[in-house]
C-alpha cells in the first residue's frame, strides 16, 4: 500500500567453501618404515664409534697371520758345559691359525731364538701347536696362550771341539693384548683387522730325566699380525 516501506531483500548466500583439499595437489609424504629399515649396514666410522662393546664387530675374528720378534733371557744346561750366566739375545716366531670361537684361537707357531754370554751362543727352535683363550672377548682382547711340541738346541763355546746340546718336548705359555689401531675407521662393520702388541711369555725345552740338559727361556716380543674376519 502507499506509504508502507518497500520489503527487505534476502540475504546474500554465503559462499561455498570446500573442506577437502584440491584432489590435483601433490601431497608430500615422509620415509616409510621399509625404507628406514633397508638403510645401508656401512655405517660410517662416526657412527659406530659411539656402539657399545656388545654392538662392535669382534676384532679377534676369523683366520689369522702374524708373527712375533723380540728378546729372551735363556736357562740352559748341558752336558759338557758349564753355563752358570743367563744367555740374552733375539728370537723370532711366525703364527698363522683360526679363531674357533670368540673365546678360542687354535694354530701353529714356528721359530727361534738365540742368545750370548762371554764366549758362549746358544741357538733354539721350536714348532708348537697353540691355543689361545680370551677371559672376556667382547670387553678386552687379552689372549692366554698355551702351546706344546718338539724343538731343541745346542750350546756353542769357543775354543771348544763340540757343541753340546738339549732337546726333545717344548712347551710355551704367555699373555698378549691385541690393539687395533685405526680399526674402527678402516673396518667400522666387519670383524677382524691388523694387529700389534706386546706379548711376555715362557718357552721351555723339558729335560728328559733329573739332571738331563734342558732349557727355559723368559722373553718379550711384539706381536704383529692380521686376522681376516669371518
Amino acid at each position: 500500500t502507499p506509504g508502507d516501506p518497500p520489503p527487505a531483500s534476502p540475504p546474500a548466500p554465503a559462499p561455498a567453501t570446500d573442506a577437502t583439499p584440491d584432489s590435483d595437489a601433490p601431497i608430500e609424504e615422509g620415509p616409510s618404515e621399509d625404507e628406514v629399515a633397508d638403510a645401508p649396514a656401512d655405517a660410517p666410522a662416526s657412527s659406530v664409534a659411539g656402539l657399545t662393546s656388545r654392538e662392535r664387530p669382534p676384532r679377534v675374528d676369523g683366520a689369522y697371520v702374524g708373527g712375533s720378534l723380540g728378546g729372551g733371557l735363556t736357562f740352559a744346561r748341558v752336558n759338557d758345559l758349564a753355563t752358570p750366566t743367563p744367555f740374552f739375545g733375539p728370537g723370532g716366531f711366525l703364527r698363522v691359525g683360526e679363531v674357533l670361537y670368540p673365546w678360542m684361537t687354535l694354530g701353529v707357531n714356528a721359530g727361534a731364538i738365540a742368545g750370548f754370554v762371554r764366549n758362549q751362543l746358544v741357538v733354539q727352535g721350536a714348532f708348537l701347536i697353540e691355543a689361545g683363550f680370551l677371559p672376556v672377548p667382547k670387553r678386552a682382547p687379552l689372549s692366554i696362550l698355551v702351546g706344546f711340541g718338539a724343538g731343541g738346541g745346542a750350546v756353542h763355546e769357543q775354543g771348544a771341539a763340540a757343541r753340546s746340546g738339549f732337546g726333545g718336548a717344548a712347551f710355551k705359555g704367555a699373555l698378549r693384548y691385541d690393539f687395533f689401531p685405526g680399526v674402527n675407521r678402516r673396518r667400522p662393520s666387519r670383524g677382524g683387522g691388523f694387529s700389534l702388541g706386546p706379548e711376555l711369555g715362557w718357552l721351555g725345552f723339558t729335560p728328559a730325566a733329573a739332571g738331563r740338559p734342558m732349557s727355559n727361556v723368559l722373553y718379550l716380543s711384539l706381536w704383529i699380525g692380521y686376522y681376516f674376519g669371518s
